[in-house]
């Protein structure tokens, strides 16, 4: 069994043949229960073609899912945050990298 996520799509891959377990994989298959495997690669190669590693979309930094860095008004990039939960979070700005970590006080 696997995903297609774009589109929310389950699949039984069997020895040759995909087939599908939702409505939304049918939809992907062409309103088909099945194709054969290489039919179903030709599908996905034709919808995510352009977004494929060496692309423009790839090399413009949106395979990632976000924009690459913007350069803010007094030039510098602007920072991108991730937070790891609730105790940590994880800065770039400037090519450097920033780990900062919170701790919980003692209740004890």
């Amino acid at each position: 069994m696997f995903t297609e996520p774009q589109i929310r799509g389950w699949y039984q891959l069997k020895l040759t043949t995909v087939e599908s377990l939702n409505d939304q994989a049918g939809k992907g298959l062409g309103g088909q229960a099945s194709v054969s495997l290489s039919d179903y690669q030709r599908l996905v190669e034709a919808r995510y073609a352009d977004q494929l590693p060496g692309s423009e979309y790839d090399t413009n930094g949106y395979s990632s899912g976000y924009s690459p860095l913007s350069e803010a008004d007094d030039g510098s990039p602007s920072a991108l945050l991730l937070a790891g939960g609730s105790s940590a979070a994880l800065a770039l700005a400037g090519g450097a990298v920033v780990l900062r970590r919170r701790r919980r006080a003692s209740t004890g």
